[in-house]
């Protein structure tokens, strides 16, 4: 009898291990789902980081406005440097005047009275060259502005 009932103790014992364990593990698969659905998370960021790039696009922009996107890209381009994460965090301007610059494009030679014309690449594929041309970089964020003179014709096209 006694055997009996030490038997039923750790049988007992046995299946409530087996729910405590069994528990963990469906707690553990909710968490795990939950953290794991980050692109939410990654749209956010990515629409917070373009929008407001974004903004300056168009075919007849001013130039105190095309001054004013090359200075936000220029601090985003410091931070990027100074943080070592140029690839996926670094924007190429491109300019009929400026050509393409690995470093800061100046404002300098943007006359404010000029309308302009800023757009993306043409190319919208991702990429991790660090060239410019594309579009975005891999993780969505813009990678190549171009800058042209609106009234010189220009269709958009790269070459």
């Amino acid at each position: 009898m006694e055997n009996a009932s030490k038997a039923l103790i750790i049988a007992g014992a046995i299946l409530i291990s087996i729910l405590i364990v069994g528990l963990g593990v469906i707690i553990y698969n909710n968490v795990s789902d939950i953290a794991g659905d980050t692109t939410a998370i990654d749209q956010t960021q990515v629409s917070a980081h373009n929008s407001p790039i974004e903004s300056y696009f168009g075919d007849q922009v001013t130039g105190s406005n095309v001054r004013a996107l090359i200075t936000y890209v220029n601090g985003i381009n410091r931070t990027a440097r100074a943080n070592s994460d140029t690839i996926g965090n670094y924007i190429y301007l491109v300019s009929n005047e400026n050509g393409i610059s690995s470093g800061e494009v100046t404002s300098s030679n943007i006359r404010t009275g000029r309308s302009y014309k800023v757009y993306l690449s043409t190319v919208d594929e991702l990429s991790d060259d660090e060239k410019a041309g594309t579009a975005y970089w891999k993780n969505g964020y813009i990678k190549t502005i171009y800058i042209d003179y609106a009234e010189s014709g220009s269709t958009g096209e790269n070459g």
